[in-house]
């Protein structure tokens, strides 16, 4: 079992009440089947929102990546940025 940093940015910080966590992790899952384990475990609906965005150890990531805890340090969460 490996344990995963989990950050969250900008409003998320605020909506899940912690900057980041550690979460427990024994085997290979994708971003979208860590949003809904931890949209439960938090009960935080709101990480399942598609607008919702992820990094896998600092890079872009889309829901069906793979994150594989041997291998993968940090997963963050954002909303979506906006600028102009």
């Amino acid at each position: 079992m490996a344990n995963l940093k989990i950050v969250f940015f900008a409003s998320l910080r605020e909506t899940m009440k912690c900057d980041e966590l550690e979460f427990a992790v024994d085997a290979a899952l994708t971003v979208r089947q860590l949003k809904e384990l931890l949209a439960e475990q938090l009960q935080q609906p709101l990480l399942l929102e598609e607008k919702i965005k992820a990094a896998i150890d600092f890079d872009f990531a889309r829901d069906d990546d793979l994150i594989n805890p041997e291998r993968v340090r940090e997963v963050a969460f954002f909303p979506p940025v906006t600028g102009g």
